[in-house]
């Protein structure tokens, strides 16, 4: 991943520049001008930081240059690109559907974006991993897929984003009938093809993750009215500002939060998910409201007896 990074996002716009000559001010508007969130910004920063580090450390360039205003400052300007552009606080919750919502999204998807969302949504595949599929990767008799390489920022990785990622995944039948008809209409159905490819690229690459989001899911869950489009920003059924929606949400946040509702083994639910941490498994998961009703109205139960029929305020005391 970091090697995808480096190669399709830092070097194109640094690689003609002398690097102790790149200032932290032009450095810091460039990175605010990304179009990604703060989280994947701050990381960007610190691949940036760390190339600095090993180019400290191998004395490919000093540790220390003359600053502009006099004195010594370090040669990683990254040291200096700071502010609320590059926080960790966050008030960013993702937004988990229910079972309903999703139903009603993929009826309003056609072939192949229905085939694509339903592997997403039902295995739980990150979109790298799922447009990164080749026929081969599918073992049909087992019920299988292999993640043996992914899509990010326009190339192929080869390898999962972590070593547990790398595991066979489970796919429900439903989903193999849905796929295996998928590769009778496809005109790339051999075992080297992309499950998912490009048909404008002739084949030769899987379809852009964020073309899908823009012109499928995200219209798609407005018709479904899972998203409102209010003064041209989305919201919420419930009118909460929803500031990302993709796959992420169809997909892993929405089953997480699904399994853990229906009471699933929690290990289960981490080896479904391949998270290595379990808090990264309760970090997917979201209690729906159906669920959060229930565990309140559970506890109301035990405090009023059956024969009250509402709740008597205790007397002020004097």
């Amino acid at each position: 991943m970091h090697a995808q990074v480096i190669r399709n996002v830092l070097l194109p716009e640094s690689s003609a520049a002398v690097a102790i000559r790149i200032s932290a001010p032009k450095l810091k508007s460039w990175f605010v001008a990304l179009h990604v969130s703060t989280q994947t910004r701050r990381n960007y920063r610190g691949m940036m930081s760390h190339l600095y580090e090993w180019a400290t450390a191998e004395e490919l360039i000093p540790a220390f240059v003359n600053s502009a205003s006099g004195g010594y400052v370090s040669s990683n300007p990254c040291t200096r690109v700071k502010g609320p552009e590059f926080s960790q606080e966050s008030d960013y919750e993702a937004l988990a559907l229910e079972v309903e919502d999703t139903f009603a999204l993929l009826g309003q998807l056609k072939q192949p974006e229905y085939e694509i969302a339903l592997l997403v949504a039902t295995c739980g595949l990150r979109i790298s991993e799922a447009l990164g599929l080749r026929w081969k990767d599918i073992l049909w008799e087992r019920g299988v897929l292999v993640i043996r390489q992914t899509f990010v920022h326009s190339a192929i990785q080869d390898g999962a984003k972590t070593k547990l990622s790398r595991s066979r995944v489970e796919v429900p039948k439903l989903a193999l009938d849905v796929l295996a008809e998928w590769r009778k209409q496809t005109a790339y159905a051999g075992d080297k093809d992309y499950v998912f490819p490009s048909i404008k690229l002739g084949g030769k690459k899987p379809r852009t993750a964020t073309m899908l989001v823009q012109d499928y899911i995200r219209p798609a869950a407005v018709r479904a009215g899972i998203l409102v489009e209010q003064d041209g920003e989305l919201v919420s059924k419930e009118g909460d500002p929803v500031t990302r929606f993709g796959f992420h949400n169809l997909g892993r946040h929405s089953l997480a939060s699904f399994l853990m509702d229906e009471q699933e083994n929690p290990a289960v639910v981490q080896a479904v998910m391949r998270h290595a941490q379990m808090d990264m498994t309760l970090y997917y998961s979201h209690s729906n409201r159906k669920a959060k009703r229930a565990a309140v109205e559970n506890y109301a139960q035990h405090l009023v007896s059956e024969e009250r029929v509402r709740v008597r305020v205790p007397e002020t005391i004097q």
